[in-house]
């Protein structure tokens, strides 16, 4: 596991509160952010560039890794062993650098990504993971643990961030479309919208939906918006959405209508899959379900 190592030394009455902030605050260290947060590359585009970001005060090295993950129904990413992946990997494919560098403080380092696939490569779709992460402290930077002035502290810490990257060629079809709905009321906040949807085809979806709510007396307003992405290793994903605002009147009296975009490879919506207007208190009452 890829880590920042810290030795901090303390005196000792000050060694509880210390112990307290370093694991609130050390946690919160990421200094490093990326742009975009997903890359596609098609037949089209055949070089993409990442921007690294560095939003600190100090200079940070950072260190990219291929990694393979899988989704599961509920939409969370598992890293896994490539060998194991039922995805096609697109590092297979790929080009990647500089794959590590040091981002002086407040500005950014360009990666830049390129196919190698042969243009006349069999219609489908790659996918893998950029593992962006901030390697460890040198020993050399680090005061020496043997002090006087009190106790040396090693502290361990992960700070890495993964995109997805996804290599396309031909025009792989993918189809996403709901086949079941349920509401959620029994929770200790807003109610829980749930939508359970099936992925046809050998092609990636990510995509925006957009929930409108209607009143009886003509009033209307956007209770959330969610961005998701249904990936080709599943068949069905279980999405859920918090109906923020809306009380037991409204969801008897009121009707929501769904909106759901297909994003394009820069992320702004393409074309509409499909616009529902639905009854929430016709739906099935389920409890505890999805993500």
């Amino acid at each position: 596991m890829l880590g920042r190592q810290w030795i901090i030394v303390v005196t000792r009455p000050a060694l509880a509160t210390l112990l307290v902030l370093l694991v609130l605050g050390f946690r919160s260290t990421e200094a490093l952010t990326l742009y975009p947060t997903r890359v596609v590359l098609d037949d089209s585009h055949r070089a993409v560039q990442l921007q690294v970001i560095n939003n600190s005060d100090r200079p940070q090295r950072y260190l990219i890794q291929w990694r393979a993950m899988e989704m599961d129904a509920t939409g969370n990413l598992d890293f896994i062993d490539v060998a194991e992946s039922p995805t096609p990997q697109a590092s297979d494919h790929l080009i990647v650098g500089p794959r590590q560098a040091i981002v002086p403080p407040g500005g950014y380092q360009v990666v830049r990504i390129m196919s190698r696939l042969p243009p006349d490569s069999p219609a489908g779709e790659y996918r893998s993971h950029l593992l962006i992460s901030e390697p460890a402290m040198e020993e050399s930077q680090a005061p020496p643990p043997d002090s006087d002035a009190g106790i040396a502290i090693r502290i361990d810490t992960t700070v890495r961030t993964s995109i997805p990257v996804i290599l396309r060629t031909g025009s792989p079809e993918g189809h996403l479309a709901p086949s079941a709905w349920w509401i959620d009321s029994n929770t200790a906040g807003a109610p829980i919208l749930g939508v359970q949807y099936r992925l046809s085809g050998s092609r990636s979806i990510n995509a925006l939906a957009t929930l409108e709510w209607h009143g009886q007396s003509g009033e209307s307003r956007v209770i959330t918006r969610r961005r998701f992405a249904t990936y080709t290793e599943i068949e069905e994903r279980t999405v859920t959405h918090v109906l923020t605002g809306l009380d037991a009147d409204d969801m008897e009296d009121g009707a929501i209508t769904y909106t759901l975009e297909r994003l394009g490879r820069r992320g702004n919506p393409q074309e509409t899959l499909f616009a529902r207007e639905i009854q929430p208190k016709e739906l099935p009452q389920r409890t505890g379900a999805g993500s």
